[in-house]
């Protein structure tokens, strides 16, 4: 909901589940009423989830994966991992997405219960759950999973699941045809992409698997290719999230530095930079939190200069929502 409000859109108008965005980033046949779900290979021990990204390693997930669409539960599906430890399942069939999933969003907790809200929903939680109890028994006795045991990985054997939707709506008017460019996305497969997607972008998909350097380089080497063909790039860079995530403070650092030296090459662009975020991650809490986000928008008209970005100078300025920041970056002064 963060990118789709930071492109301008209004979030009650286009109340879109992280289910369906993961499911059309991954390139999955999509109809409206059929059932999508956002899911994570996860790691549980004694009916507590120790780690919910299963050590982020994505050692075997494919053949897990694989092998998981071999299950029957009554119903067509498919069950594709999508990037990292991420998955996602599509149920093909008419049904409710009134219900909450089993993701506790925290580590060292119990899975939640199902939980249908309306009568519609219950049996799309019966299909779930037998999907994923199916699933266990595939996962707990799975050679990969031993192979990943031994060689120090935690165990995929257990799946989370969140945001289940049904509905696809598209982003109008399209980000094209309200400022008049020609936008790409640059990002690896997920929401991001996806709801750009939706908004008329273009994609290219940041290879899986790639560090923190070699992704901004990747990016950045992707930017000056496509700067020809097209009037707005949005890049997304996610190690900083994955490093806030494993409260890994240096590490995030080092990402934001690495950034810093690709820009020293914009310093005479002949064109408009935006830096932001759509959401923060504390690496205290390991958690995203509630609250404004910097931007920086160079060059505009403003006569002030800044020598730091960062949150201290970022709350001197004023407070810009997601419309009136396209208005700034799309004037002509």
């Amino acid at each position: 909901l963060a990118n789709i409000s930071l492109l301008g859109y209004d979030i009650r108008k286009f109340p879109l589940k992280r289910g369906i965005l993961e499911a059309i980033s991954a390139g999955i046949e999509m109809k409206n009423g059929w059932l999508a779900l956002r899911c994570d290979f996860a790691t549980i021990k004694n009916g507590i989830v120790v780690d919910r990204r299963a050590g982020r390693n994505i050692y075997g997930l494919d053949k897990l994966a694989k092998d998981l669409n071999k299950i029957k539960i009554g119903v067509p599906f498919i069950f594709k991992r999508t990037y990292g430890h991420r998955a996602v399942l599509v149920i093909k069939k008419k049904l409710s997405d009134n219900f909450e999933a089993n993701d506790p969003l925290s580590s060292n907790l119990p899975p939640k219960e199902f939980l249908a809200k309306d009568e519609q929903a219950k049996d799309s939680v019966e299909i779930v759950k037998r999907f994923l109890e199916e699933a266990v028994k595939i996962l707990e006795k799975h050679r990969v999973n031993k192979e990943r045991i031994r060689k120090g990985i935690p165990p995929a054997n257990y799946l989370l699941f969140r945001e289940p939707g049904n509905k696809i709506i598209t982003l109008t008017p399209s980000f094209k045809s309200r400022f008049h460019v020609k936008p790409l996305v640059i990002s690896e497969a997920g929401v991001m992409k996806a709801t750009c997607m939706l908004a008329g972008f273009d994609a290219i998909d940041i290879p899986e698997g790639l560090d923190y350097k070699s992704g901004i380089k990747f990016i950045f080497e992707k930017i000056e290719e496509c700067l020809a063909s097209y009037d707005f790039i949005y890049a997304h860079i996610k190690w900083t999230d994955e490093a806030a995530h494993d409260g890994n403070f240096e590490r995030k650092k080092k990402v934001i530095e690495e950034f810093d030296k690709y820009l020293e090459n914009y310093k005479n662009f002949e064109g408009r930079i935006i830096i932001t975020t759509d959401h923060i991650t504390s690496c205290k809490t390991k958690k995203h939190e509630f609250g404004n986000v910097p931007v920086l928008i160079s060059p505009t008209k403003s006569k002030k200069k800044l020598k730091t970005f960062d949150e201290f100078e970022a709350a001197k300025g004023i407070k810009l929502n997601p419309k009136k920041l396209w208005k700034i970056v799309f004037s002509k002064t």
